[in-house]
């Protein structure tokens, strides 16, 4: 009976992925074409874009605004050229949550490391490639619960982070960028 609930994750979060990049791709219109990537806008008034790269949407790019900004469009081809490990590792933790709901704990910390891990590939692409660093006016807090708290309730390492010179060395982890983030 495990094979089945393990089977019945794993179609539920394809189906919810693909119903989510699915309305993202169908409600958004193409604006170019860079290649073989889609650049798309769908206008809620968001300065912020998607990138889809799951079964059937992939390589393209939506803007959640009508303006297309050049710097999140390089960090954004970045997503394009990588292995989708989220959706990768959502399907692995559907299936092996009917096994032990223990997983889950540990899985969110692997789910939240590998979110890192794809923003700062990203934009490390965005600056090997283009020379863009991500620019911010966010201030790093005092408070080290706040630092927390932007490191838990956010998809990309933090803004104060990610303007530093030693984000863009491959060579520092995000664990050591993580530690020192807190401990200074």
């Amino acid at each position: 009976m495990d094979w089945f609930l393990s089977l019945f994750n794993i179609i539920l979060v394809l189906v919810f992925y693909e119903v989510f990049h699915g309305i993202l791709y169908y409600k958004s219109r193409e604006v170019k074409r860079e290649g073989r990537i889609s650049v798309r806008v769908l206008n809620i008034n968001e300065e912020n874009a998607v990138t889809l790269n799951s079964i059937f949407f992939r390589n393209t790019i939506v803007f959640l605004s009508n303006k297309i900004d050049e710097k999140i469009l390089t960090h954004e081809e970045g997503h394009t050229k990588q292995f989708n490990y989220i959706y990768a590792f959502l399907i692995a933790v559907a299936a092996l949550l009917s096994i032990s709901t223990l997983l889950a704990i540990p899985a969110i910390l692997v789910g939240k490391f590998l979110l890192w891990k794809m923003e700062r590939d990203a934009d490390l692409y965005a600056y090997t490639k283009y020379n863009i660093k991500y620019e911010s006016v966010a201030e790093r807090p005092k408070s080290k619960i706040d630092r927390i708290k932007a490191w838990v309730f956010d998809t990309h390492p933090p803004d104060w982070v990610r303007e530093k010179e030693e984000y863009y060395e491959k060579k520092i982890s995000l664990i050591k960028l993580f530690i020192q983030d807190l401990t200074s």
